[in-house]
């Protein structure tokens, strides 16, 4: 066999590491983002416990924020690792594509904050709700390379890499649609984040073809 010929046992185990490696390195920076996060939790401050339940009133936003942080940081790891513990492969194109996915989740923390301290506004609302739009953006591309390119395990549920920009589209439409409404409709925007993806599950996706 050709060297690098994919039929090679010893290519098909290569390949098969620098999948997992991919996904395990995935995984770690996703960790550490999350741990930054709380590590910047600032600690209450006073001597009875009435000082500090008062001091945790006065920082709540930024305990809010560390919460928002985690769950949205979250919810793409589980939405990674369903789609990618199936990898056993690599590509140039998927290694760069997961580079971009994970500055955007190591940016997350970091624009939750921005999000949730001080006066809400368009600046900080819109950057927000673009990174999370690319985020949605980068990962299918992620899915439907990896899909094209034949790098998940034989036996992969199809439901894990079947129609990666329909899944995508109603999430990063809810928060690209939010932008230029804020202005208009102030805090409500926040609600497309949720209904643009409920109303494209009702009325759209259940029309297009499997």
């Amino acid at each position: 066999m050709a060297d690098g010929d994919p039929r090679d046992p010893s290519a098909a185990e290569v390949a098969r590491g620098a999948g997992e490696r991919l996904t395990f390195f995935s995984d770690a920076v996703v960790a550490i983002a999350i741990t930054l996060l709380a590590l910047g939790l600032p600690v209450p401050e006073g001597a009875t416990a009435a000082d500090v339940l008062r001091s945790l009133a006065d920082r709540r936003y930024e305990y809010l924020a560390f919460l928002v942080g985690f769950l949205v940081v979250a919810a793409h790891w589980r939405a990674h690792h369903r789609v990618f513990r199936w990898l056993v492969g690599e590509h140039p194109r998927l290694v760069t594509l997961s580079l971009t996915w994970l500055l955007l989740i190591v940016l997350t923390p970091f624009l939750t904050r921005v999000l949730t301290e001080g006066d809400l506004d368009a600046a900080r609302f819109g950057l927000y709700a673009v990174a999370q739009a690319l985020l949605q953006v980068v990962f299918a591309a992620m899915v439907s390379l990896a899909a094209r390119e034949g790098l998940f395990a034989a036996g992969t549920p199809a439901s894990v890499t079947r129609h990666p920009w329909r899944h995508a589209a109603p999430g990063a439409l809810g928060f690209l649609v939010s932008v230029p409404l804020f202005p208009l409709v102030g805090r409500w925007a926040f609600v497309l984040w949720a209904a643009v993806p409920v109303l494209y599950g009702r009325l759209v996706a259940r029309r297009l073809p499997d």
